[in-house]
């Protein structure tokens, strides 16, 4: 509701050509306890004048010189194009078509002259009352824009908040999922380690003696053909056996060997050499894509010979009738990258979980004896580097090794 005094601190701008009008009028006004009044006979200065003050309300005549009543509402409508125009006519025009265009154009009320002062000032106040209403109303509804504008950005901004949480949590719970994964592997690696130290003790000192006393047999006595490949077939499966049980014995083992800075290339190629020969035979086509410049890593040598040597015979043992062996190295700030990929066989999708499982092997029962890749996982973890493999089916498999590099290396310039 609006006050009494809002209504009489309204702002009035006269617009008339005639003094005598003006004075009139101004005295009526300030009667009726209207403080602030603004006047002028120049219809041209009425759009500068409102444009200054931004009246409540204009007390406006037709019949002007230079510029008649309706220029100069088209002049305020110009300024006032989304709010509400207050303007009254005083007009001494009798031609009611001349009023009604004054209202159609923009007025909001029309008197005729002479005019009757009790009824203008009532035309005066309901005007007002009708104009400080609709400012009241701007007000509030810039103020609940403002408001809901404020609270769409904090919206935007809490909501992108929440994402970032969210995505925050979701790294968490993956890094957490990750080392859990690792835990569970390295207590399957400690367990095996114990069972490994009983089963070498138990198991290699008879088979020696059983293989040492069957070779002494096919050595020293003349066995019939039959009897001698099954002599032959008992020693290579003794000896096959043997060598499970050193690999057992050396399961996850820690080791002695001292770290010293190692050129990955070099042992590459060291490990290359001992396969050159079976990758021929398998007519497996080596393709060698080294960086230009490699930093040294801080490692066990031949621990990552191992690893390395254990990556080429998978990538062996999945082309068996050829294809191409990549091999590939890359710097980066803090770590470098090897990559072994292979145009073989692939792995299948229910497989790629387990492929670091102690004793896991796609390869068979008589190949392999599931031990190499987490043998290699548990080397690589210990060196702090990661290990990983990209593999489709029927298409090829990709380890990535990844090793921290020695600090202060610097590129050469």
């Amino acid at each position: 509701m609006l006050d009494k005094s809002d209504i009489l601190k309204a702002k009035i701008l006269m617009v008339d050509d005639e003094p005598s009008n003006i004075i009139v009028l101004e005295t009526a006004l300030k009667q009726a306890k209207y403080t602030s009044i603004t006047t002028t006979t120049d219809s041209r200065e009425a759009a500068l004048l409102y444009q200054k003050l931004r009246p409540d309300l204009v007390l406006l005549d037709l019949r002007m010189p230079h510029l008649d009543g309706f220029g100069v509402i088209e002049q305020i409508k110009r300024i006032e194009t989304d709010s509400y125009a207050p303007i009254l006519v005083l007009t001494a025009e009798s031609d009611p078509t001349i009023r009604l265009k004054a209202l159609q154009v923009g007025a909001r009320d029309c008197l005729s002259k002479p005019l009757d002062l009790s009824e203008v000032l009532c035309r005066i106040r309901n005007i007002l009352e009708v104009r400080l209403l609709n400012k009241s109303l701007e007000a509030q509804k810039d103020f609940i824009e403002q408001r809901v504008h404020q609270r769409t950005i904090d919206l935007k901004q809490a909501n992108q908040q929440l994402k970032k949480e969210i995505a925050e949590r979701k790294r968490s719970e993956e890094e957490l999922k990750k080392v859990n994964q690792q835990l569970l592997h390295a207590e399957k690696l400690s367990a095996l380690g114990q069972l490994a130290a009983s089963i070498a003790h138990e198991f290699n000192n008879p088979l020696m003696g059983i293989r040492n006393t069957l070779e002494q047999v096919l050595q020293g006595t003349n066995l019939e053909d039959s009897l001698a490949e099954l002599v032959e077939l008992s020693i290579h499966e003794s000896n096959r056996v043997m060598n499970l049980s050193l690999q057992l014995k050396d399961f996850y083992r820690p080791s002695s060997g001292a770290r010293r800075p190692l050129n990955l290339h070099d042992a590459i190629d060291d490990m290359l050499k001992l396969k050159q020969n079976e990758f021929n035979k398998e007519n497996i086509q080596l393709i060698k894509d080294y960086s230009d410049f490699l930093p040294d890593v801080n490692v066990v040598e031949d621990q990552i010979k191992q690893v390395i040597l254990n990556l080429l015979q998978n990538a062996n043992e999945a082309c068996p009738q050829g294809g191409s062996l990549t091999i590939r190295t890359r710097a980066f700030d803090s770590y470098v990258e090897v990559a072994i990929e292979d145009t073989g066989q692939g792995i299948q999708q229910k497989d790629m979980g387990k492929l670091f499982d102690p004793f896991f092997t796609t390869k068979g029962e008589v190949k392999g004896t599931g031990l190499g890749l987490s043998v290699s996982y548990g080397i690589i973890k210990k060196h702090g580097g990661d290990i990983r493999v990209n593999s489709t089916e029927g298409k090829g498999s990709k380890f990535i090794i990844t090793l921290p590099v020695k600090a202060n290396i610097q590129k050469p310039m």
